[in-house]
């Protein structure tokens, strides 16, 4: 007997497991001019070339030696990678106590020989036309559910600088307050505004200041990457921090660090006093209360925000309680 090799481009494959030879001749006869035909002799065998080669469907016989088909079957539906394979008893076994239990052990279908080819092969295509149709579905909400991760980051984002949108600052400010009450933890933020930003939109054009938000983000999202750390674009060119887990001392050297490293940047600015693009930030940093609510942090941040503005810019200043 002639086995079909697998893998025809359009052909279902189909595995047959049943001990006695003349059986598989015949639905291997029946089954050859349409499908690809794998089979196996024992049920152990079934099992193993199950997994290695996935058929789309498998037709098992129930009456074997040292592992009938039901344990077969059971086997089959208990393995995660064998699953959803569909399965169909091809047995002697007709009565409806035989038929109940194959069902019930995860068969979808259950054929009585003597064999009726034309049968035999309308249900076969009906199963892997249900599983075709079921794997596509499975397919399709797969990339639907990556797609709707995709949006759903999207909707997270700043589509210009890269770090999350006012909105994900939001709800993550609401979020890590209510933790760090919960927990009795430290929170702080950092609000930075990028110094006379109109001023260098109006000399060197909107491109220029679309790349100076850029690279403002770039090097937000370099210096603040800890986990649970958020940078966020609050607004035009003012950008903001949340902190966990941080007090308002150390908050206030992490913000140092990065007015520092954005003067390392060199960005040339002639309407700026400092002849270069430069940042003031402000910081609020507590161990929270109930007390401390989002307007709490955010008022504070902009006043000490605002004070590094008044005394000169380029700057960093941390809230005193």
């Amino acid at each position: 007997m002639n086995v079909e090799g697998a893998g025809e481009a359009g052909r279902g494959k189909i595995l047959i497991v049943d001990d006695t030879t003349a059986n598989i001749e015949i639905l291997y006869q029946i089954l050859k001019g349409e499908f690809d035909v794998l089979f196996a002799k024992s049920g152990a065998d079934g099992i193993r070339m199950v997994r290695e080669h996935a058929p789309d469907l498998v037709l098992l016989d129930i009456m074997m030696p040292d592992m009938d088909g039901y344990e077969v079957c059971r086997a089959l539906k208990q393995d995660p990678v064998t699953s959803h394979i569909p399965v169909v008893f091809v047995t002697a076994m007709g009565n409806d106590e035989d038929e109940t239990k194959g069902l019930e052990e995860g068969a979808i279908d259950y054929l009585t020989k003597p064999i009726r080819p034309a049968i035999v092969v309308a249900r076969v295509r009906n199963h892997l036309e249900l599983k075709r149709r079921g794997d596509l579905l499975e397919k399709l909400s797969t990339e639907l559910a990556w797609k709707n991760r995709e949006l759903e980051e999207l909707a997270r984002q700043d589509g210009l600088t890269g770090v999350a949108n006012r909105r994900h600052f939001d709800e993550s400010l609401r979020s890590e307050i209510q933790r760090a009450a919960r927990n009795g933890r430290n929170l702080s933020l950092i609000m930075c505004d990028i110094d006379h930003f109109k001023k260098f939109n109006d000399l060197y054009g909107h491109f220029a200041g679309d790349k100076c938000l850029q690279l403002v983000g770039k090097l937000l999202r370099k210096s603040f990457k800890r986990a649970g750390e958020v940078v966020a674009r609050y607004g035009g060119e003012e950008f903001a921090v949340i902190l966990p887990d941080t007090s308002g001392e150390l908050a206030g050297h992490l913000a140092e660090r990065l007015r520092l490293e954005l003067l390392a940047q060199a960005l040339p600015h002639a309407h700026s006093e400092f002849n270069m693009v430069t940042m003031s930030l402000g910081v609020a940093g507590a161990l929270v209360t109930r007390e401390q609510d989002q307007e709490w942090f955010i008022t504070a941040a902009d006043e000490a925000l605002y004070r590094s503005k008044t005394a000169g810019r380029n700057r960093v200043t941390v809230f005193d309680q």
